[in-house]
């Protein structure tokens, strides 16, 4: 597994935690930030999009949905 999958694996993880934290809080800006990590890495797993990219795209994902 490359360096740059590792990470956007992590980005995913990372961004479901954040989400769940987000319910567990009741913080609607941790769920958010959560689910546009998660959106981002999934991105660069399935894509391989830079990180900078994935998150461009996440964020337009975010906005239309």
């Amino acid at each position: 597994m490359s360096d740059n999958a590792q990470r956007a694996k992590w980005d995913r993880i990372a961004g479901q935690l954040k989400e769940k934290w987000g319910i567990v809080a009741n913080d609607l800006s941790a769920y958010e930030k959560g689910e546009m990590q998660r959106i981002a890495g999934m991105l660069r797993e399935q894509k391989g999009m830079s990180r900078e990219e994935s998150e461009r795209e996440a964020e337009s994902i975010m906005r239309n949905s």
